[in-house]
């Protein structure tokens, strides 16, 4: 009986025993604030306004690596901070599982608000540290801190205050106070900007109209009005610092401002850039390389400068309004390219005219030949996107593309200006004396009126330049005045050379050609002849 007490004692102990275990050994797998470590990469992160910065940290779970799922912890990241300030992590790194003794490495975005002040925040990491088999939450009892330093340059810093930004007020009070300190920064901005307009308007334009004076006169007053309307903005957007305005007023002041500076910017460098075309242009036009026939230069310089400034004023002013840019490039770029190919011979032509306003390898009235061709042009006028051409010898009107007459090689036989040189060949005959011959012609040409003899050229010259079946080919080379009057004079040329030849006894032969002829007989018939005799 005994025996069976025992054992059933021993029984009831065992069972107490388990049932007080169970407990201790469910308690092992709750989550617990020390079952995940955290560190962070950065603990100081410095940060503009309006932009982002991020930083890293590493999460481990602490418990050993078991089989089973007791020591697997869900992780959840988040995140305390001012309301200005957000502080995020991938999509993935919200929540994630980790096994004992394993780790993550997580990147944390921070943007900081475009109008936060400039200071010192925190940012406080929070950890929610879940069981996976008991589902029981531990949070982080002292969590990791992260300080940011944000730099605002819409905030009044050091210039609150401060005369200029820059000095304390001296004046005693009420005068002392922030209001008349902006006032007094004002005015003496204004002060400053005046007299420097003062010393450096006068330099300025005599770089850039210093042989205009009425040009000069005009851009000075335009001048000196926009950038007075710069200094009156600027100045004012120091006051609002020094007041100690917020940086939501400062930065949609400075927005609507950054506008007008664009503006006027693109106004002042417009004023400036058709200062220097007129230089440039009367500079070129002074050298005889652009006739007032042809489509002027200046325009084309205007419209290029008109496109450039345009361009660029639009885009500053999408950046000042938050547009991606690169973005606005790319597809720009891109539809650029579609018109590019879809265009190609149009903006060849573009292009190519480009090149002949700007090299100017002829100018209207020039005589030229395009190509390989014999045929001779005359310039009529240069356009953007064709030269148009009179035709040489029946006086058609040709329109050719300038994409054609860049490409092609463009002999311009005036050059820069109509003196032409024309070559007129006679014919005497053999039986000649050719010295006397050439003395004629010599003659000829220097008792031309229209023929250059007064030695800014050479002087009409003569030479024997071919032996022919009949004759022998002279040639007489002189300088001509205009190159129009070349086929008139040649053939005035010609007519008084061949009356001078005929009066001197000089001939000028017409083709022939001596023609021997030898008769030959055949031996046996010569000799038949020879040895007939009458027949009986």
């Amino acid at each position: 009986m005994r025996p069976a007490k025992v054992l059933a004692a021993l029984l009831a102990v065992f069972a107490v025993s388990v049932m007080l275990l169970m407990p201790a050994a469910s308690s092992d797998a709750d989550a617990t604030e020390d079952d995940v470590w955290l560190v962070a990469s950065e603990t100081d992160l410095r940060i503009n306004a309006g932009s982002s910065g991020g930083f890293s940290i590493a999460v481990t779970n602490s418990l050993p690596d078991g089989d089973g799922i007791d020591e697997d912890r869900m992780i959840s990241i988040s995140f305390k901070t001012d309301p200005d300030i957000t502080a995020s992590v991938n999509e993935n790194d919200n929540d994630f599982i980790l096994d004992g003794q394993e780790s993550r490495l997580v990147t944390v975005t921070v943007t900081v608000d475009k109008y936060v002040s400039a200071d010192s925040y925190d940012i406080e990491i929070v950890l929610e540290v879940r069981s996976l088999q008991t589902g029981s939450v531990s949070v982080t009892n002292a969590p990791v801190h992260v300080g940011i330093t944000v730099l605002s340059p819409l905030s009044s810093g050091t210039a609150y205050n401060q005369i200029l930004g820059i000095f304390g007020n001296p004046l005693p009070e009420p005068f002392d106070g922030p209001l008349t300190t902006a006032v007094l920064t004002f005015i003496l901005w204004m002060i400053i900007g005046m007299l420097a307009v003062m010393i450096f308007m006068p330099v300025l334009l005599r770089v850039l109209a210093r042989s205009h004076k009425d040009e000069s006169e005009k851009l000075k007053n335009r001048l000196r009005t926009l950038i007075l309307m710069v200094l009156m903005l600027f100045a004012f957007d120091n006051s609002l610092r020094v007041f100690g305005a917020s940086e939501e007023i400062i930065g949609s002041v400075e927005s609507l401002f950054s506008i007008f500076y664009i503006v006027l910017g693109a106004v002042i460098a417009w004023r400036i850039y058709l200062v220097f075309v007129q230089y440039t242009v009367s500079k070129i036009s002074k050298g005889g390389r652009i006739d007032h026939k042809d489509v002027d230069i200046e325009p084309l310089l205007r419209l290029l400068g008109k496109l450039v400034i345009s361009v660029m004023s639009i885009a500053f002013m999408m950046s000042v309004w938050g547009f991606n840019l690169t973005a606005i490039i790319t597809s720009a770029g891109i539809v650029s390219l579609g018109i590019t190919l879809g265009a190609q011979n149009i903006l060849n032509q573009f292009f190519s005219g480009m090149v002949l306003l700007l090299t100017h390898p002829f100018r209207s009235g020039d005589i030229v030949k395009i190509g390989s061709s014999p045929a001779i042009y005359k310039v009529s006028s240069v356009n953007i996107m064709n030269t148009v051409f009179e035709n040489w010898d029946n006086e058609d009107t040709i329109i050719m593309p300038n994409n054609k007459v860049s490409s092609d090689t463009i002999v311009n036989l005036t050059g820069e200006g109509l003196i032409y040189k024309i070559n007129v060949y006679m014919n005497v005959s053999y039986d000649n004396d050719t010295d006397l011959a050439q003395k004629i012609m010599k003659d000829v040409a220097m008792d031309h009126p229209n023929i250059i003899t007064n030695g800014s050229v050479d002087l009409p010259y003569t030479r024997i330049t071919a032996f022919l079946d009949s004759s022998i080919e002279l040639r007489l080379t002189s300088y001509v005045y205009d190159f129009n009057d070349s086929g008139k004079i040649g053939g005035e040329l010609r007519e008084s050379i061949f009356k001078a030849f005929k009066e001197k006894g000089v001939t000028v032969p017409f083709p022939q050609m001596d023609v021997h002829i030898n008769v030959v007989r055949d031996d046996r018939e010569r000799n038949g002849a020879d040895d007939r005799r009458p027949s009986d």
